[in-house]
């Protein structure tokens, strides 16, 4: 069955609509009045999400408020009932999108945001995505809200204590556990790795042929938890786990650099078809273990320019590969820089083009 769509917006939009329905979703289209009141209205039973444009003032109905007062209003009406749905601000002021992507769960009204742009650009991700916080919804009602059960926790292993008590901490409230679980636990790199982080860690080139077939040896190290239609993601103690018991036991991976990582998987694996990453310009070590933010290539720690940030206590630490930093990446990041590798990048600058 479709899910059913409200989607808000006070100008002529019925070709964006039109794209909403080819998506598969039961499309309603509604224009905001003066009357808060006349939102209830329209919404029907068995809504599963809200799309709303950012400006809504400008309509033939004379609406006297934007997207944040609808999203408060829908926000305080679901505060401790399981009727709230995910609510996507999807406008073309796209600094009011930054705005609001900057930090999603301190502003508590948006499950994510997104430019008309974007949405045009690559309408099935939309989809892919919308669809994975509508289902998270529904996780968390089937589970209870119980986290371990969520995110399909092996209790053989030990979830990270503050996990646990930051989940306890949260009300009961389906929007709230939703964006936990999305942007602190499933997203960054943590207890759970993402594809390129995986392929850093291991030494292999994702453009291996026997890739896959790595991928399906460790099958069961896959999150399979809310989100997991959506982002593709790993447990880390898994593999760590599996690393000691089938490849091993006395040679941890982060000791070794990407080539013998690989010597070793193709002889413990028989997979001949594996290739090494390789380093970037200006990086010195091959012992890789995360990623570049910008460009997703492998980079040691060692060699990269921390970004600054609250990490929470399970979160990894993110950086800014040399090579991205002097490919002019330093103004998009530059609030999260230290003044102190800010003057050892422009110092690099300054040789590079004495250097020619």
């Amino acid at each position: 069955m479709a899910y059913k769509i409200l989607y808000i917006d006070d100008l002529e939009t019925q070709s964006r609509e039109k794209d909403i329905q080819n998506l598969g979703y039961n499309v309603k289209l509604y224009n905001p009045t003066s009357d808060i009141s006349d939102l209830f209205r329209a919404l029907e039973s068995g809504t599963k999400a809200c799309v709303l444009d950012y400006r809504l003032t400008k309509g033939k109905n004379n609406a006297c408020f934007d997207a944040p007062t609808i999203a408060q209003t829908l926000r305080t009406k679901h505060k401790n009932d399981l009727k709230d749905f995910p609510l996507v601000l999807m406008s073309n002021e796209k600094i009011k999108v930054k705005e609001f992507d900057k930090d999603l769960t301190s502003q508590d009204l948006f499950d994510f945001v997104l430019t008309k742009e974007e949405f045009g650009k690559d309408m099935s991700n939309f989809k892919n995505k919308l669809n994975s916080f509508i289902k998270s919804y529904e996780i968390i009602i089937e589970h209870k809200f119980n986290l371990v059960k969520i995110i399909e926790f092996d209790e053989k292993y030990i979830l990270h204590s503050r996990i646990k008590s930051n989940a306890a901490s949260i009300s009961k409230n389906l929007f709230t556990l939703s964006s936990f679980i999305y942007y602190d636990v499933v997203r960054p790199i943590g207890i759970l790795i993402g594809e390129d982080v995986l392929s850093a860690r291991l030494g292999v080139s994702k453009e291996s042929k026997d890739w896959n077939k790595l991928l399906e040896i460790i099958n069961s190290t896959i999150y399979t938890g809310a989100f997991s239609d959506y982002l593709k993601r790993w447990w880390m103690d898994k593999i760590n786990k599996w690393w000691s018991e089938t490849i091993s036991s006395d040679v941890s991976l982060r000791s070794l650099n990407a080539a013998e990582r690989v010597e070793i998987l193709k002889a413990k694996l028989n997979l001949k078809n594996l290739v090494p990453l390789t380093k970037t310009k200006h990086s010195l070590s091959s012992n890789f273990w995360t990623i570049c933010k910008d460009s997703g290539q492998p980079l040691d720690p060692f060699d990269g320019i921390e970004l600054l940030k609250d990490y929470l206590p399970w979160q990894e630490k993110e950086y800014l590969s040399i090579k991205s930093a002097l490919a002019g990446k330093m103004d998009e990041y530059k609030n999260q820089i230290s003044e102190v590798d800010k003057k050892a990048i422009r110092e690099l600058v300054k040789k590079e083009r004495a250097n020619g």
